[in-house]
């Protein structure tokens, strides 16, 4: 809460400048707006303006410098806007995009990977809809797969954790206000992978930031999920002889056998498994006989391989299940490789080219790090995995109680592909499961947060089955008319998305840019064929609930 007479100077400052910049339903032109607010290059800002950058410098555990501010005039179906950029003591930089007609409300939009960029081409499509969005790079500069920067650097760790999270977020409304000289109305959150995560940590420990979180695909464990699960995954297909064992014709026919096996549990033959849960297929089913070999089967290694795939990390004492909620799901086969999985005679890209996750090991996961002298064959899973628990404590997300997010009004949208290798999705099944129990059961629960399993889909996009959801629209029903989504429905693109996820679609998509169309219900509701009707129509679908 900042103090009164600073609040009063602030609202004092903003309305003058509103005055002189005509920022009213008038329009005024982005770049008399941001070259006004900014004042003229070599020159001091005029007293009105230099006293709004001053307060910037004192928001509290946030002190903000405006680096930059350009404006950006419309094109194609953006808006006009002025682009804010900025740092946070002592690191976290942002861009802050403020269009000039604006709807009231503020999006942060999460990063991914290990961050260290401004990704905000994945807010655009907000900013077409007049929000004024922002992303940061979670205090650190460079590539998402490069995690070296958190060498021996717990300040840079603890931004990446949390902290620029809830500073960009704060620092950026105050930006807004003073621009618009009104607060944001409403305040949203988007993201995946480790936005997902940022997401999910807003909602369990700074639940005053937003109205609605957008969660997919979070790294709720990030030791476990991000590091022990695709370390175990990759080191479940190399042989005592420090060779490869399974190759990719080998997945092709332990796809199709798993497809075949469980491919009508929804009612139809469309490839995609609703719940791999509910799969009963069996790997012994593929073990050839004794003394014989061929395509079409599996000798002893190559079963054992499978079998810790599926399973996932475990030592002497049984499955590490907090290391992500299992191993790699049913019917997700098609994506291992090349990433635990390759050609005949190759190993799969994490032991060949172990890049980023050798770094994660040597400057990120342990509190002391081991530095350059550690690779991804010493990790010990027998002896390493309880020294994760010091880092746990900053970067995970996995507090089930919700109830402050809830009691603020707050709502939450999780979502996660089943077709995901990256980040597992029974992590997230588990934990949403977890929390229904501790915010007192289902319908407790599902009043302000609810899970979408989506079938098919890959790490937050892509994958086998359809994939472009509009969650944003339905979050906002759900935040501002009360509309809580019992489905969401999942658009199988004709052009994929990139694997960052651009361009971004814009909804409602037309009839020529998708394939198809599905409904995706909320957990622990799948979608069944209804038995008539066009299995492309949503209206042919129904919930159900599967049994075992």
């Amino acid at each position: 809460m900042m103090p009164r007479r600073t609040a009063t100077l602030l609202r004092a400052c903003a309305a003058l400048l509103l005055l002189s910049l005509g920022l009213a339903a008038q329009g005024a032109r982005a770049d008399e707006t941001c070259g006004r607010f900014g004042g003229t290059p070599g020159q001091p800002n005029p007293p009105e303006v230099a006293a709004i950058l001053d307060q910037f410098l004192r928001i509290p555990d946030a002190p903000t410098v405006i680096t930059a501010i350009e404006s950006v005039p419309a094109a194609g179906t953006l808006p006009a806007y002025c682009r804010f950029k900025g740092t946070i003591a002592p690191q976290v930089n942002f861009e802050l995009r403020l269009p000039v007609e604006w709807n009231g409300k503020f999006l942060m939009q999460g990063c991914g990977g290990m961050c260290g960029w401004l990704n905000l081409g994945a807010a655009e499509d907000s900013l077409e809809k007049r929000y004024a969005v922002v992303n940061t790079d979670m205090g650190h500069s460079g590539p998402p797969s490069v995690a070296l920067w958190a060498l021996d650097n717990r300040a840079a760790e603890l931004d990446f954790a949390y902290r620029a999270t809830w500073t960009t977020a704060v620092a950026a409304k105050r930006i807004a206000e003073a621009f618009y000289g009104a607060a944001p109305k409403r305040s949203y959150f988007n993201g995946c992978s480790t936005g997902g995560r940022q997401g999910m940590l807003a909602a369990q420990r700074f639940p005053e930031l937003f109205d609605g979180i957008i969660s997919g695909a979070p790294v709720l464990n990030q030791t476990g999920t991000a590091m022990l699960h695709l370390l175990w995954s990759a080191r479940a297909n190399v042989g005592a002889d420090g060779k490869p064992i399974l190759n990719t014709a080998q997945l092709k026919l332990v796809h199709d056998r798993v497809i075949a096996a469980c491919d009508r549990l929804d009612g139809v033959a469309d490839g995609l498994i609703p719940d791999p849960r509910f799969c009963g297929f069996r790997v012994e089913t593929l073990a050839c006989r004794a003394g014989t070999s061929g395509a079409d089967c599996l000798g002893p290694a190559e079963i054992g391989a499978l079998r810790k795939l599926y399973d996932g990390a475990s030592n002497s004492s049984g499955r590490l299940a907090w290391a992500g909620g299992g191993g790699l799901p049913l019917g997700s086969e098609y994506t291992w490789s090349p990433v635990f999985v390759n050609e005949a005679g190759k190993h799969g890209a994490i032991i060949a080219a172990p890049s980023m996750i050798s770094q994660i090991l040597q400057a990120k996961v342990f509190y002391r790090d081991p530095g350059p002298g550690i690779s991804v064959t010493d990790f010990d899973f027998e002896r390493d995995p309880p020294r994760l628990a010091l880092t746990e404590a900053f970067y995970n997300a996995q507090n089930p109680d919700l109830r402050r997010f809830k009691a603020r009004g707050g709502k939450l949208l999780l979502y996660h592909g089943w077709d995901d290798t990256e980040v597992t999705p029974g992590n997230t099944v588990d934990y949403y499961e977890t929390a229904t129990r501790t915010m007192g059961g289902p319908e407790a629960t599902r009043d302000f947060f609810r899970l979408f399993m989506v079938p098919g889909m890959g790490h937050c996009r892509r994958g086998n089955g359809a994939d472009a959801i509009d969650y944003l629209d339905a979050l906002e029903r759900w935040v501002e008319q009360g509309e809580a989504p019992a489905k969401l429905v999942a658009h199988k693109l004709v052009k994929e998305q990139s694997y960052l996820g651009l361009p971004r679609p814009r909804f409602p998509l037309k009839p020529e840019e998708y394939q198809w169309r599905r409904p995706v219900f909320a957990y622990p509701d799948v979608a069944v064929y209804a038995g008539k009707g066009d299995p492309n129509d949503p209206a042919s679908w129904q919930p159900r609930r599967l049994q075992k």
